[in-house]
């Protein structure tokens, strides 16, 4: 996989060659309670090098879902990005609250990409969709 960093990020970079594995597994414990982990490996001689991504979260359908995960370099920053929150969803509202680490750079997520500063601490976010 070729990772066209100037065109993602912005400005001139060299292109990243990466391979990534990705591993994602669900078990529905009960009719609304759920567990889900997921692990991620991208292994690159180029940029940051090696990364690795894992997440649990536990559901309990249709309202709440709790979750821990962590992004890790092992290529050259060695650096744990630590993450912990909830989510309660009514209707077309979510409001999701969580504390860690956030890595600065491309932050994408259900394709809607935005760039982020590094931070660590708390983040409150309300997504409401309105009609069907």
């Amino acid at each position: 996989m070729v990772r066209y960093k100037s065109v993602v990020e912005g400005g001139l970079h060299d292109n990243v060659k990466a391979n990534i594995v990705v591993l994602s597994a669900q078990y529905k414990y009960s009719k609304r309670n759920s567990i889900r982990y997921e692990i991620q490996n991208l292994f690159t001689k180029q940029d940051d090098g090696n990364w690795f991504a894992s997440v649990v979260e536990f559901g309990f359908a249709p309202k709440y879902a709790f979750y821990l995960s962590d992004l890790y370099n092992y290529g050259v920053t060695k650096i744990h990005y630590p993450n912990f929150g909830g989510s309660y969803r009514k209707g077309g509202s979510r409001f999701s609250l969580s504390y860690g680490r956030q890595r600065a750079g491309l932050f994408c997520v259900g394709g809607i990409c935005r760039f982020v500063p590094a931070a660590t601490g708390i983040t409150a976010t309300l997504t409401t969709t309105l009609g069907k």
